[in-house]
């Protein structure tokens, strides 16, 4: 049975579930029972499930912060391709932080790595309860 997830549209294809169902995919679904079915990355969005979190800071972030949330959006688009349960939960900016709270604790990761290979800086990633959690920080000056 075909799913597909009312929020965000991605599909289950009876393997996996597709972010962005192609054309092919849609044409195949076409006269089938399509069921109403949220995905992962909503489900955990509905459920407050945060599994990483990344706390940005430091001078260059005061006057770069456009740039540097760029290349945390990127990261972000391109783990949801990755991995359909893989989302940004919260964005909270502060005067001298950028917090950004993600669904998945590999996401998180990733962004403290492309933000530090980008931009240098001092990264650190500290996992926590059997590797179901990471806290990223990173900070430059």
């Amino acid at each position: 049975m075909i799913k597909q997830c009312p929020k965000c549209g991605a599909v289950y294809d009876g393997r996996r579930w597709v972010p962005d169902p192609t054309d092919s995919l849609l044409a195949e679904m076409s006269g089938k029972t399509i069921e109403s079915r949220m995905c992962p990355g909503d489900q955990r969005i509905e459920n407050g499930q945060v599994e990483g979190v990344v706390t940005l800071t430091g001078g260059f972030l005061a006057t770069h912060r456009e740039e540097v949330k760029n290349v945390v959006r990127r990261v972000a688009r391109e783990g949801r391709h990755r991995n359909v349960a893989a989302r940004i939960f919260e964005i909270v900016e502060e005067d001298d932080a950028l917090v950004i709270e993600t669904t998945d604790e590999h996401l998180a990761e990733r962004m403290g790595k492309e933000v530090e290979k980008a931009f240098k800086g001092d990264l650190t990633i500290k996992w926590q309860a059997k590797d179901t959690f990471a806290r990223v920080t990173w900070r430059r000056d």
